[in-house]
């Protein structure tokens, strides 16, 4: 079925509500199933099947746990990513101001569905993103995230003087390892190989390394595209993405009706008849 634009924000956002996110909280996590929903088509899915997500927004549980060199350690206290993420975000936004480079390391943290938007974000202020993840996948979420998504994935991000960069490695990356220890890359080499690379590690957690250097973006776009031709990744073409966003200004998302009335009943919302105005 097909949810106008305008709509779907809006009971989306009510849902989310209903769950208990809040303010700023409750934006980020309208933002993450969007991004989820826009780029992967099971936004609304996760949230129908998943009926903790979004619920444990408690910022206070989420703890700076440890700082080195240019390297941030947080214990999410299970805390869902909308409040952990964007305070990973930042950590990792100082450190690269600092010194060209700044790595945020996540623990115990839940709807790793999202992480994608973060990565978007530090695209559109100007950042280069590597981002991987791994749940459990014998946890309620990791096996939904397995047949829906994936329980473990890498996302690039590269800013572009025309054209963005966005990749997504089907598994998890082998940079994950060392990024989950705090481990930096030495170099952009080190660091290209590593991304599109896969390892079957299962180490829990998110990482989010980010890069201030815009004089190297070009020759980063270069080596990953010339990389990803032997990576299990997709490289997304731009074009298809500007269509997928013209197609949901114009017709609305296309989700699953089932999925959808889920979402509103959990909501505690109905949709009004059809031919009715709704108060």
């Amino acid at each position: 079925m097909r949810v106008p634009l305008l709509d779907f924000r809006d009971k989306l956002e009510d849902c989310l509500e209903a769950r208990g996110a809040q303010d700023t909280t409750l934006d980020r996590a309208s933002d993450m199933i969007q991004w989820v929903e826009r780029i992967h088509r099971c936004g609304i899915r996760y949230l129908a099947r998943q009926s903790d997500a979004y619920r444990k927004t408690d910022i206070n549980l989420v703890a700076l746990t440890s700082e080195k060199e240019n390297s941030s350690f947080l214990d999410c206290g299970g805390q869902s990513l909308a409040v952990a993420g964007p305070q990973a975000l930042e950590k990792a936004f100082i450190q690269a101001k600092k010194g060209g480079m700044g790595l945020s390391v996540l623990s115990d943290v839940s709807d790793l569905i999202g992480v994608g938007q973060l990565v978007n974000e530090a695209v559109e202020k100007g950042y280069a993103c590597f981002a991987s993840f791994v749940v459990n996948p014998l946890s309620e979420e990791g096996q939904l995230l397995t047949e829906i998504y994936g329980h473990s994935r890498g996302i690039i991000g590269v800013p572009g003087t025309d054209e963005t960069l966005h990749i997504e490695l089907y598994g998890l990356p082998v940079s994950h390892d060392a990024f989950i220890q705090g481990i930096s890359p030495e170099n952009i080499g080190d660091l290209l190989v590593s991304v599109l690379s896969k390892t079957e590690s299962l180490i829990p957690g998110c990482t989010l390394l980010c890069l201030d250097l815009p004089n190297l973006y070009e020759n980063i776009s270069k080596g990953l595209e010339a990389g990803i031709k032997a990576a299990p990744a997709r490289l997304y073409n731009p074009a298809d993405l500007e269509a997928r966003n013209r197609d949901i200004a114009e017709e609305g998302y296309d989700v699953d009706e089932q999925d959808w009335k889920a979402v509103l009943e959990m909501g505690k919302l109905f949709s009004p008849p059809e031919g009715t105005a709704e108060l």
